[in-house]
């Protein structure tokens, strides 16, 4: 069994004059993203030395304790630990990060004793703490150890009883384990190991496997090859291609894999063209297009296929005009979804329904069933015959996903004269149903890391507590985490139902009384201003991005400098934008300016918040032709300023429904983008 310390009793402590969040910023997220192949714990021999160091309280020493996880530090983990009281409310995550730092240890060529030491530990934790956070990151660690040593024996009975299922890493071994046992798994495999990304140690190991035993065809094999050219990742693409051309002379592969470009002059073999021709088009694809017609002429024809969309998609991403052309070249390739997600954008840009499509068409059922391409297949159809079937089949798509608060939703319904309404609100949270969420211990282990400043921590254990929640039981969490205060919390716990609804708490209104005035004074609608502040902080009063914005309408100091000088505020500080009054003052005051800097255009101001108002201009100033809104949102070439505009938009639209009493369209707030000049006479930052 595991031993738990003695400490000292608790008190609340921080540095002076940081706030909570920034302490979660220092001391990182890895509570919850273990690494599948963490580093050697620096042993067992210095759990047992003397405390050298003494904390002011009980929490300091948790934190300290945390720290050493992250190293990792076993003697000063043990050292903090000491010190953190018994009955500390999250006491049990010492003894969680103690059984990992001792999984840690374990790997192939560890001592058998020590190994079945670390098993009997995890064994117990695991069994004491089932449906637990910390019961099931103690059986991936756990699983994650097993599978390093390749201890197969049982391990299909622990991996039934992992919950998350968040991770590829326990599934890969799991597969592992079943080709250990001479059963079928390339099936099941084919979604772990088809990755556009490096796969890890526990993926690879899989892969090798499949392929030794024979359950990995060739034709397996170059499919991986060719995701691993997607990724752009050259470690990913060395093992995949050793794997798919075992004759592969493997310095010319490290030629290839250092300059793509120096095995294109028709002298390297065919797959060592692929590769120096999939590899170029992701960073220079004018060049790779250039080059295609001479060293492409070596290639098969799915081969060329295959660079074309790489060519396309990178492209794409560079918002260049021969996209589509380029696409069009790769109309038989079959690329993983992210590619022919880019493909469909260079089709929007280009008002080629054609390539939009068939890009769509060529995606998985699960992509294609994405309201994002449900909605364009529905239009690119409708673009191109206007026949009843057509008309038909148009509408059984957009039927399909109308009726959601979402964006493409709320597309979908407008073209099939279903404008969205407000769900009628539930029946309120009884006091039985209140009485349960507050007893939930995972809550306040959850209010625990936030009263710390581990908000991310504290997310994660509120999330776990949701899990399997009906309605009812979704919307007392939400209720109980207005009740505390913490609004993002709310939101996105009542974000979750599915039948009854209370849009108050999906869409708040705090601080009404103050932000109104602000945004009527720069002429904007506090439905558009709340809409943004929803997605930018979710209400949370100290946020703070990773990149140093803060508040509600998450302000960089160097932006705030800026409009501090354009209103004439004198002696500002940086420190003054996390008062509620001077960031909703700020924050509207720079999004006007924005607006007003980009054609009084909600999508391209909301763009420019996000990303800074030069890209916008940049964006915009590459059309050739003018573009409906929606299609400028969905070809934004970041992931995250792309989400963030249609997230902004359709939030608008809700909050006016419920501040004006009716949902204005989506579509016509949107507009349409007009070709325009990348830059600005007088650019606010970033512009």
């Amino acid at each position: 069994m595991i031993v738990t310390p003695a400490g000292a009793r608790f008190a609340i402590v921080m540095p002076s004059g940081l706030p909570g969040l920034v302490i979660a910023c220092l001391i990182g997220l890895a509570v919850f993203s273990f690494s599948p192949e963490p580093a050697h714990a620096q042993g067992k021999a210095g759990r047992n030395a003397a405390p050298r160091a003494e904390f002011a309280s009980s929490d300091e020493a948790f934190i300290a304790a945390r720290n050493a996880v992250l190293k990792p530090d076993a003697s000063r983990f043990e050292q903090a630990a000491a010190q953190v009281d018994p009955s500390h409310p999250l006491r049990i995550y010492i003894d969680y990060w103690r059984v990992r730092l001792q999984l840690a240890d374990i790997r192939a060529g560890s001592p058998a004793d020590a190994a079945a030491a670390a098993d009997a530990e995890a064994k117990a934790f695991v069994a004491l703490n089932s449906g637990t956070i910390m019961g099931d990151l103690a059986r991936r660690d756990w699983m994650l150890a097993l599978g390093r040593r390749e201890a197969w024996a049982g391990y299909d009975a622990i991996y039934q009883g992992w919950l998350l299922r968040d991770e590829a890493a326990p599934r890969c071994y799991a597969l592992r384990a079943r080709l250990a046992r001479g059963e079928p798994a390339m099936a099941e495999a084919r979604e772990s190991i088809m990755q556009t990304r490096d796969l890890g140690e526990a993926c690879n190991g899989l892969l090798e496997s499949l392929a030794s035993s024979g359950q990995a065809s060739a034709a397996d094999l170059w499919q991986r090859l060719e995701m691993a050219i997607e990724s752009g990742s050259t470690s990913a693409v060395r093992r995949a291609a050793l794997l798919a051309v075992p004759s592969l002379d493997s310095r010319q592969l490290e030629q290839v894999l250092a300059r793509p470009a120096s095995v294109l002059d028709g002298s390297a073999s065919r797959e060592l063209t692929f590769i120096g021709l999939g590899l170029m088009a992701r960073t220079d694809p004018s060049a790779a297009a250039d080059r295609m017609a001479s060293a492409g002429a070596k290639l098969r024809p799915a081969e060329r296929a295959f660079c074309w969309s790489q060519i396309a998609a990178a492209g794409m991403r560079k918002l260049a005009p021969e996209s589509a052309a380029w696409a069009r070249e790769a109309r038989t390739a079959r690329p993983s979804d992210e590619t022919l997600a880019w493909m469909a954008r260079a089709g929007l840009r280009a008002g080629d329904w054609a390539t939009v499509r068939s890009s769509i068409e060529r995606m998985s059922e699960s992509a294609r069933n994405e309201s994002t391409w449900t909605y364009w297949l529905g239009r690119s159809i409708q673009a191109q015959s206007d026949s009843a079937e057509a008309k038909h089949q148009a509408r059984t798509l957009f039927t399909s996903i109308a009726g959601r608060p979402e964006f493409y939703s709320q597309l979908a319904s407008e073209e099939i004269g279903a404008r969205p309404t407000i769900p009628p609100k539930a029946a309120p949270v009884t006091p039985a149903e209140l009485a349960a969420a507050r007893s939930n211990p995972g809550f306040e282990r959850a209010l625990r890391f936030y009263e710390l400043g581990l908000r991310p921590e504290g997310n994660r254990e509120w999330n776990f507590q949701l899990r399997g929640m009906n309605d009812r039981q979704l919307l007392a969490a939400a209720e109980y985490g207005r009740q505390r205060g913490l609004l993002d919390r709310m939101v996105n716990t009542a974000d979750r139902t599915r039948t009854e609804h209370d849009f108050n708490m999906r869409y708040p209104t705090p601080f009404v009384e103050r932000l109104a005035p602000n945004a009527k004074a720069q002429g904007l609608d506090p439905a558009w201003v709340y809409g943004l502040i929803r997605q930018e902080s979710r209400f949370i009063m100290d946020a703070r991005s990773s990149v140093g914005a803060s508040g509600l309408m998450q302000i960089m100091p160097a932006t705030a400098q800026w409009i501090a000088q354009r209103m004439g505020v004198k002696n500002f500080s940086p420190s003054q934008i996390n008062d509620l009054d001077t960031n909703l003052q700020f924050g509207t005051y720079y999004l006007k300016t924005v607006y007003d800097g980009l054609d009084r255009s909600p999508v391209l101001a909301s763009a420019g918040y996000n990303a800074g108002p030069g890209r916008p201009r940049s964006w915009r100033g590459t059309l050739d032709r003018p573009v409906e809104g929606a299609i400028f949102a969905e070809i934004i070439p970041f992931t995250e300023t792309r989400g963030y505009v249609k997230a902004v938009l359709s939030n608008a639209t809700w909050y006016s429904g419920l501040m004006n009493g009716e949902i204005p369209s989506l579509k016509a707030m949107l507009g349409e983008i007009q070709p325009g000049p990348a830059t600005a006479a007088t650019p606010a930052p970033g512009g």
